[in-house]
C-alpha cells in the first residue's frame, strides 16, 4: 500500500477483512487479537498515507477476521466507499 495521490476529503463507509495465517498446531477458532484494534491500526494507516484527509471522516465500518487455508498466505482486504446516506440527522427548526 503505497501513499495516495489525492486525499479522500468526503465522508466514507469502510469495510475490511483480515485474513490471517493459521499455524499448524494452533487450535483456536478465530484469530489472535481484537478486531477493533486491526480496525484502528487501518484506520490510522488510511490517514497517514494520505487515502483519507482525515479518518474522522469514516461515519460507518464493518470488520470480519478468517484464518486462510493452511499454507496460503494472509492478507486484508480493504474497501472505502463514498457515503450515501444523508449525514445531517438534527432538525435545524
Amino acid at each position: 500500500m503505497g501513499a495516495a495521490e489525492k486525499p479522500i476529503t468526503t465522508p466514507v463507509t469502510v469495510e475490511c477483512v483480515f485474513a490471517i495465517e493459521r499455524s499448524r498446531t494452533g487450535k483456536l477458532l478465530t484469530p489472535v487479537g481484537d478486531g477493533d484494534n486491526y480496525e484502528k491500526a487501518i484506520f490510522d494507516l488510511l490517514q497517514r498515507q494520505g487515502y483519507l484527509e482525515d479518518d474522522r471522516l469514516i461515519t460507518s465500518a464493518t470488520w470480519r477476521k478468517r484464518f486462510v487455508p493452511y499454507g496460503e498466505q494472509g492478507f486484508t482486504e480493504i474497501t472505502i466507499h463514498e457515503e450515501t446516506e444523508e449525514l445531517d440527522l438534527v432538525d435545524s427548526k
